[in-house]
């Protein structure tokens, strides 16, 4: 299992193809169908790319730690999850590393901008 899932992270990793956005969108990509990119996410690499199906782009995104996949016992998972045109939505490591992913309309591309998820309280509320 381990072997087949870095055999796909590096086969999408290698057909990866993004453009980058404008400079004052530092980090965001844009995807086309079918075309793969990876990112650092916290301490985990993950490697996207999507397919336009009814008119919705179906994303597809695999992360595994970094490192050694023979020492990880059940390194790797994959998540699978359809966004609306016009609408996002976001992959967040137990780290605070995220990715959000907005659909764009007609389902012919898909941009990309990670970031890092910071908590925040409001003190004066409590």
């Amino acid at each position: 299992m381990r072997a087949g899932l870095l055999a796909a992270i590096t086969a999408i990793a290698m057909g990866a193809a993004a453009l980058p956005v404008s400079s004052k969108d530092a980090g965001k990509v844009v995807l086309s169908p079918a075309s793969g990119k990876s990112f650092q996410v916290g301490s985990e690499k993950a490697v996207g790319y999507f397919m336009a199906k009814d008119g919705q782009c179906e994303l597809t995104l695999m992360v595994a730690p970094v490192g050694d996949f023979d020492s990880v016992k059940g390194a790797g998972s994959r998540v699978r999850f359809a966004v609306a045109p016009g609408r996002t939505g976001v992959f967040e490591s137990s780290e605070g590393g995220a990715l959000q992913f907005t659909c764009e309309i007609g389902a012919k591309s898909m941009t990309v901008q990670p970031f890092q998820r910071v908590a925040y309280a409001d003190r004066k509320s409590g």
